[in-house]
Order: structure tokens, then C-alpha cells, then sequence
């Protein structure tokens, strides 16, 4: 929590109390995607979010697992609406409790190590120059 704050040691925080909705779904992008080859990556991920209270959209989890950090992004964060107790009705949140709650994970797995993708070159007239190239290989 330190790290999140920036915080130094004996610097002094002021911080408010507030009461959070129990969270419904968490959306989670990995930094890594060495992450989503592990053997079962959501059953290691719901074991080690069990150490933690709270998840808000835009922070960063980290995981250590095997010796290795793993880090993760909260893009989503959808809680329920503490006011209706009989009545489900999720809704979008800057922040949700997750402790004591039934919470379903997300991976988010788009844009994870992708090598860069080849660019064509187009002419002036719209023609791609590769397919001049190879009519031009054909008739030598």
C-alpha cells in the first residue's frame, strides 16, 4: 500500500473511510502473458486475491507465485448496490470490496506481447506494391 501511495516511511497520510459495494465481477489485465500459460492461471489468481480487500479500476495488482511477479492491471470493476438488499443490481464502480464476497474474474488477454504487425506499402493510386513485385517475378 505504501508503494501505491508513494509514500515514505514516517510520512504522514490522511485517509477517509469508505464504505464500498461488494464486488460482482473484476476485470484483470495481465502485464505479462507468461501469466496465462500457467497451468490453471484463474485458480492461482483467485488464490491469491484472497489477500486482498478491495480492487479499484485503474490500479495495479501484484502477485508473486513460484518466485516469480506477476502484475495486473484492473480495468473493470462491477459491485452491487448495498441499498436494495433484495434486489441484484449490479453497476459499474470506481472501486468494490472483494473480501467475503462471491466475485467472478475476468481476463483481459488482448494486447499481451503481440509482435508488431507488418505494414503494406500502398501507391498513390491504391495498388499494393507487393503484388507489382510478383508479376514482375513471374514474367523474368
Amino acid at each position: 500500500m505504501l508503494r501505491a501511495l508513494r509514500a515514505k516511511p514516517y510520512d504522514v497520510v490522511f485517509m477517509t473511510w469508505v464504505k464500498l459495494n461488494d464486488g460482482v465481477t473484476i476485470e484483470l489485465q495481465p502485464h505479462q502473458d507468461a501469466f496465462l500459460k500457467l497451468a490453471n492461471p484463474r485458480s492461482v489468481l483467485e488464490n491469491e486475491l484472497k489477500y486482498y480487500s478491495s480492487a479499484t479500476r485503474g490500479s495495479t495488482i501484484s502477485l508473486l507465485y513460484e518466485g516469480k511477479q506477476y502484475d495486473f492491471d484492473v480495468t473493470d470493476c462491477v459491485g452491487r448496490d448495498g441499498t436494495q438488499l433484495d434486489a441484484y443490481n449490479p453497476e459499474r464502480c470506481e472501486g468494490v470490496a472483494i473480501q467475503d464476497a462471491d466475485v467472478s474474474l475476468d481476463l483481459a488477454a488482448h494486447g499481451l506481447d503481440k509482435p508488431p504487425q507488418k505494414q503494406q506499402k500502398v501507391a498513390a493510386d491504391g495498388d499494393d506494391d507487393d503484388e507489382e513485385d510478383e508479376d514482375e517475378e513471374e514474367e523474368s
